[in-house]
């Protein structure tokens, strides 16, 4: 058989990619010159010709198309591409089957050799007068080649293009109509985007209604894609395309805006938000004398959107365009300008004269949007606006009305804020003419209005650090003026309650900081410094003072001077001794200072040059040579100060302060001195902040076993215990080599199966725990790791089972040391691994515990299940449902408190998220909720959260299933109506009604 009749074979059967093999193969002869193209085309002329059979006439173009397509370049002559050109043409002007397979075989064609001119307006000018209109042709695989020919067409041979237009006048019109009815969104992607050259770069005029409306008919786009759409075009594609076509010519304007701001008026949201957008591309491409034409028409509509509310983005679309026309303007000369702000001016004032209302505030937007879109719109909008606004401000005496006039005015200072940011070099002149008014009231606002007036002076609060933020706005004076102020507000003003404006005014400073550091250096600081006494009278420290001291760190520009302040004022008080909660809250102050502040930084990490400055002096003062009577909590926060200044340096600098401390930080060193056990909690954050390779291996075996040591001594207190335990878990888990990692454990006497075997005091279990967590979490001991969890398990049943229990939560409870920010190894799979060794056994264990052994380990699931993300314990909730059901019959003591408390959390995240799972269990479910809402036994938090739980029930479970302990339920309820605390009698009333909806056939409760 020859190719052309494999070819149609595979064609009749769907098989495309044989039959594109077979047209390869036919390609490969022509290029081999074994199959000449004069022969190929002859060779088509019996079956291209049966006009019987469309389909075949079809397929053979489309094999043609393969053909083509399959040519490399060279292999045609031009001769010989024209004469295929011609043949494919020819068949279209009394044969238009396979017009789709014509499409591509020309866009192949046009692929080995850019046309001539002629050639390429032949093409369209057959396509046009053949196939018009396009929405003949019903599969959209035909419609769409042919939109991708004429889209090749427009986007290469343009001035081809053009020039048909301009000798036929009948032109524009045909190729209007030719995409009529197109509904396909691939083809309409395309059509919109071609459409944009004739649009953009041709003569349109005389077209332009048509044009317009034959992309408008399309406005706006409802398409929705379906779910398994594979080419991916969306909603919003299609409506940026039509938008970008909307707003292509200046020419459109007459049709545009009449017909996008009819639709504004519709009931839609999303219409609503098509037109406004469409809107905005009109304005920002639309020439400024057309805008001119319809500039006040506009603002007629879009006020609406913004004085009437209906939903906040709409309104913030609306300003945009409103901001985008003065900016329009701003560049074409000032009779458009004046013309538009004119009557803006003229009803912004007039809401102005009825503030506050909602009308006034939106007045104020609109005020900001403008100021803020060019620097000749602020002028003329605050010389047209500002003098009202003052006039009516100093003719009231209601400080209510006056609220809203500033609040009007600090809309337009932070309009000029952000104008000037955009313009540099842009000048404030027409708000400096009112920037003296402004302070003065301002001023006198925070200082002498009612301390009720919390709005008032909230507005003026805000308006003096907007009036600082302009920049050249406010002279010295007067910049000294406004941060003195504020400064005062924050340093003198106790009131407590309704009316405190400590905190906004904290915010504020902070934000002049940012603006004007030098004043606040120079003015605000030295006003702390009085404050803050190098010894407090007593007992009473400024904490206030510090608080809000500290936090003027969080602006990088006044950082350094705060923290040297700190220090400085810090050292004078211990040099004078000063008292210990004094001491401790300015170390506090300095922590605050590098936890939330704004450090210098070096390529992105804190300046290492901190660590000398500030970290070293605190642990020379603090830490190094300690004693008994050193302060532990002072020892943890300088800790914390290194640990955040050295945790992101280098290897190199690590190293270096690593071995300049090794002096005294070694064990042996430590323990000569006195200050091993004492050093611990700095040790803590100190080696966190270390990265594995800086620390050798020989000094963490020597502390190691001082920490195991200090560890398993009776008699610690128990906060210096749980610091010992975190820094061995740290050790453990970042320092210990896991080849050596048993070795390392026997050397140092924290070998896990030798402490539990040799003694089962509480010391031992705990140091067992802290060892297990930290292999656990590193995840590189995983043989290790399992023999030591399953030891740690078999304590369950030994004497000591309940101390045990109680420590099985650490396991996978988080830990602000062991992190990927402090070098750590954090295994991904960690709670997975412990989930699956412990709960199986676990589960098991209490199916066969006598009830004296039950409690514990019924304390050990919970504990463990407590800190497990709820998607790892999900698809055991059925084994884990009849234990956690028994954990809730535990007695009222306070560890198991807590253990019924993670068990109610437990079950109502079940309830929320796989409530079919507890139908099975509802009697008992609800049993034993009822019993947990007693006061007798159980605490106020239990309470709460088993009434939360129970809320749960009527609705999450089949009603069914629920509805026959309705009375029952509603019954107890009563009794946790008149509990003893109100967070509990709330949830009771929440809980009564959730049953209360349950419909048990007409019954009605007393």
């Amino acid at each position: 058989m020859s190719d052309i009749q494999l070819y149609l074979l595979e064609a009749d059967s769907s098989n495309k990619t044989e039959a594109q093999g077979i047209a390869t193969r036919t390609a490969s002869r022509l290029q081999q010159r074994t199959l000449k193209l004069i022969d190929l085309v002859t060779s088509l002329e019996p079956h291209i010709n049966d006009k019987d059979n469309g389909s075949i006439r079809a397929n053979l173009v489309a094999y043609l198309a393969d053909v083509i397509a399959a040519l490399p370049l060279k292999v045609l002559s031009v001769q010989e591409k024209r004469l295929l050109c011609d043949f494919i043409l020819g068949r279209l002007e009394g044969d238009t089957e396979g017009v789709g397979a014509s499409a591509r075989a020309l866009i192949a064609l046009e692929g080995l050799g850019k046309w001539d001119t002629p050639t390429a307006q032949k093409v369209l000018r057959a396509f046009l007068d053949n196939t018009h209109p396009l929405r003949q042709f019903k599969l959209q695989t035909e419609r769409y080649a042919v939109v991708q020919l004429i889209d090749l067409l427009v986007a290469k041979y343009r001035d081809a293009m053009r020039k048909l237009h301009d000798d036929d006048h009948e032109f524009m019109a045909g190729f209007i109509s030719y995409w009529e009815g197109e509904k396909d969104p691939r083809n309409l992607m395309i059509i919109f985007s071609l459409l944009q050259v004739p649009m953009t770069e041709w003569d349109v005029h005389a077209h332009a209604q048509d044009l317009f409306d034959s992309v408008f008919n399309y406005f706006p786009i409802t398409f929705k894609p379906p779910p398994d759409d594979p080419y991916g075009i969306t909603s919003q594609d299609l409506k940026n395309r039509l938008r970008d076509c909307i707003a292509a010519n200046s020419d459109f304007a007459p049709y545009a805006f009449p017909q996008l701001l009819d639709k504004l008026d519709s009931t839609s949201m999303n219409t609503k938000r098509d037109v406004l957008q469409a809107l905005q591309a009109c304005i920002t491409d639309y020439e400024a004398k057309t805008i001119n034409l319809y500039s006040v028409t506009l603002w007629d509509a879009l006020k609406f959107e913004i004085l009437n509310v209906q939903e906040e983005d709409l309104a913030e679309e609306a300003l945009t365009s409103l901001a985008l026309l003065a900016a329009k303007f701003s560049n074409f000369g000032e009779g458009p300008l004046n013309a538009y702000l004119r009557t803006v001016i003229k009803e912004c004032n007039e809401h102005l004269e009825d503030a506050p209302t909602k009308q006034s505030e939106a007045a104020g937007r609109i005020l900001h949007a403008l100021v803020s879109s060019a620097p000749q719109a602020a002028d003329k909008m605050s010389k047209g606006v500002l003098p009202v606004l003052f006039a009516l401000y100093n003719g009231s005496e209601s400080i209510t009305r006056r609220r809203g006039l500033l609040e009007a005015f600090n809309q337009v200072t932070a309009g000029f804020e952000k104008m000037i940011g955009e313009n540099p070099g842009a000048d404030c002149k027409a708000l400096q003419a009112f920037a003296d008014d402004a302070l003065e009231a301002m001023v006198r606002a925070l200082v002498n209005a009612p301390k009720a007036e919390v709005s008032f002076r909230m507005a003026s609060l805000a308006g003096l650090a907007q009036l600082v933020s302009v920049p050249g706005l406010l002279s010295h004076k007067q910049i000294n003026q406004a941060v003195d102020t504020v400064t005062n507000l924050v340093l003198h003003e106790q009131l407590q309650g309704h009316g405190d404006i400590r905190t906004p005014a904290i915010k504020a400073l902070s934000s002049m900081a940012l603006n004007v550091p030098q004043a606040v250096r120079d003015r605000s600081v030295p006003a702390f410094m009085v404050e803050l006494p190098d010894v407090a009278e007593g007992d009473i420290v400024p904490s206030t003072v510090l608080e809000a001291f500290a936090q003027l760190a969080t602006e990088g520009q006044i950082f350094d001077t705060v923290v040297l302040r700190l220090k400085n004022k810090l050292r004078s008080a211990r040099h004078q001794g000063a008292s210990l909660a004094y001491q401790r809250a300015l170390l506090f102050a300095i922590l605050y200072a590098f936890t939330f502040g704004s450090p210098a930084r070096d390529d992105g990490v804190i300046r290492n040059a901190y660590y000398a400055d500030y970290a070293d002096p605190l642990i020379i003062d603090f830490v190094k040579d300690v004693s008994s009577e050193t302060d532990p909590v002072a020892v943890d926060v300088v800790g914390r100060i290194a640990n955040i200044i050295l945790r992101p340096q280098s290897v190199h600098l690590q190293s270096t302060v690593y071995h300049k401390a090794r002096e005294w930080l070694s064990p042996e060193n430590a323990d000569a001195s006195g200050t091993s056990q004492h050093a611990t909690p700095f040790l803590l954050y100190f080696y966190a902040a270390m990265r594995p390779e800086v620390v050798e291996a020989a000094d963490i075996v020597s502390l190691l076993k001082a920490q195991a040591t200090s560890a398993l001594s009776a008699g610690a207190s128990s906060q210096a215990v749980v610091t010992t335990l975190r820094l061995v878990s740290l050790l453990v888990n970042k320092f210990a080599n896991p080849k050596t990692m048993q070795a390392t454990l026997a050397e140092t006497g924290l070998e896990v199966e030798a402490l539990t075997h040799d003694s089962t005091s509480a010391e031992a279990i705990r140091a067992a725990f802290a060892v297990t967590k930290g292999l656990l979490i590193q995840g590189k001991s995983g043989t290790l790791t399992t023999r030591y969890l399953q030891t740690l398990l078999d304590l369950l049943s030994g004497p000591n089972s309940t101390t045990t229990a109680q420590h099985f939560t650490t396991l996978p409870a988080p830990d602000e040391i062991l992190t990927k920010e402090n070098h750590c190894l954090i295994s991904g799979l960690s709670q997975q691994k412990l989930f699956n060794q412990a709960i199986p056994a676990l589960t098991t264990a209490i199916r066969t515990a006598t009830p004296a052994q039950k409690p514990a380990y019924l304390t050990a699931l919970t504990g463990l299940l407590r800190h497990l993300p709820y998607t790892l314990l999900s698809p055991s909730l059925t084994l884990l449902t009849p234990p956690l059901l028994q954990t809730l019959d535990l007695s009222s003591t306070s560890p198991d408190q807590a253990v019924k408390a993670s068990a109610l959390i437990i079950f109502e995240s079940a309830l929320m998220h796989d409530a079919p799972t507890l139908t099975e269990h509802t009697s008992s479910l609800i049993t034993r909720l009822l019993n947990s809402t007693s006061t007798s036994a159980n605490g106020a938090g239990v309470r709460a959260k088993a009434l939360q739980c129970l809320a749960l029930v009527p609705r999450q479970l089949k009603r069914e299933a629920v509805v026959p302990f309705r009375r029952e339920v509603v019954r107890r309820l009563l009794a946790c109506l008149d509990d003893g605390r109100r967070s509990v009698r709330s949830e009771a009333v929440r809980c009564r009604t959730a049953w209360l909806g349950l419909d048990d056939g007409g019954e009605e409760e007393d």
